[in-house]
């Protein structure tokens, strides 16, 4: 797994203003790079290579390269769900 991904994790996530952080637990962040698709959770920063279809969790799909666009500031988060290079799965609850 990338370190400057996970880096910039760790810091977005402790500046998130969710009602419930350990709803953070069931968030997902799938990133796809050339060779390799990391699941990321979200709130302990741990790679987990058994990600269950489980419907009470969140997946966000997105691949290595869009997802350091959007660090950069480069794309707009609406602009790349219109493009299809985000995919979200699962409850969207777990976002308030």
């Amino acid at each position: 797994m990338n370190k400057e991904i996970i880096d910039y994790l760790e810091n977005f996530t402790q500046n998130l203003k969710l009602n419930n952080k350990e709803n953070l637990n069931k968030i997902y962040l799938q990133i796809t790079s050339k060779d390799n698709i990391w699941s990321i959770n979200l709130g302990t920063l741990e790679e987990n290579t058994n990600l269950e279809n489980n419907v009470d969790n969140l997946i966000i799909k997105i691949e290595e390269s869009t997802f350091f666009m959007l660090r950069d500031n480069i794309k707009h988060p609406e602009d790349l769900m219109f493009d299809e290079k985000i995919k979200i799965k699962g409850n969207l609850d777990l976002l308030k």
